[in-house]
């Protein structure tokens, strides 16, 4: 049964600022496609079910070819994985470190890469004291610093979703950073956007936000010289 508030914003005709748009899929599909043309690559890639959808294969393609990030933590293998490796093939990216829980699935992607991919198992911890199953933030900590983020699991859930990636938010932060969530169009997600929202402003770092909407929806907050990335 839709939600009241659905039924208000359909009625209205304004979207919340979340809420997707699978119409505007097939456009960025097609960014995609002429930007991997650019580089003389072919779509080899499976952007259904739970994959990365076609506007967070395009955001990480734009900022790869147009920002060059020195270091990356791609958290979750799968289709994200394989852009940034063919990123890094053509020289765009600098180190690139795949975080993944399920050991089995981190051996399939690997294959495919060659740049590392940390299995990290899941385990219950506090994350703004709230329990959470997340990975081992001090060891992915120790591996830093990242100037680029893309947050892409675990596994959703209903409340606080991926809040783990607040560990990486710590004092000091970088001047130049860019954090990208995925799936800013669930709940959960959007406790976390708001914890990041208040995060950033406490420790009084300028920064910026952007919104992209498609089949998923993807949240940016940026800083120093990837401010302009919240308009891609």
């Amino acid at each position: 049964m839709m939600s009241l508030k659905k039924q208000y914003h359909r009625l209205v005709g304004t979207p919340s600022p979340f809420e997707a748009e699978p119409g505007l899929e097939v456009i960025y599909r097609d960014l995609f496609r002429r930007e991997l043309d650019r580089l003389g690559e072919e779509d080899r890639f499976y952007p259904v079910g739970g994959a990365a959808n076609y506007s967070l294969l395009y955001l990480i393609l734009r900022i790869g070819t147009e920002f060059k990030p020195t270091s990356v933590l791609d958290i979750g293998a799968g289709e994200s994985t394989l852009v940034w490796a063919m990123l890094r093939r053509h020289g765009l990216v600098g180190d690139v470190l795949t975080i993944e829980s399920d050991a089995g699935w981190a051996t399939r992607i690997g294959a495919q890469v060659e740049h590392e991919i940390l299995v990290s198992p899941l385990a219950e911890a506090k994350v703004d004291g709230r329990p959470a199953m997340t990975y081992d933030w001090d060891v992915i900590r120790q591996r830093g610093p990242f100037d680029v983020m893309v947050c892409d699991g675990p596994n959703g859930t209903p409340r606080d979703s991926r809040c783990g990636i607040l560990n990486m938010l710590t004092d000091p932060l970088p001047s130049d950073f860019l954090l990208l969530l995925d799936d800013a169009e669930r709940p959960g997600e959007q406790d976390t956007i708001r914890k990041i929202h208040k995060r950033l402003s406490q420790a009084g770092c300028p920064y910026g936000a952007g919104v992209v909407r498609a089949a998923k929806t993807q949240m940016m907050f940026a800083s120093g010289r990837y401010l302009p990335a919240t308009f891609l």
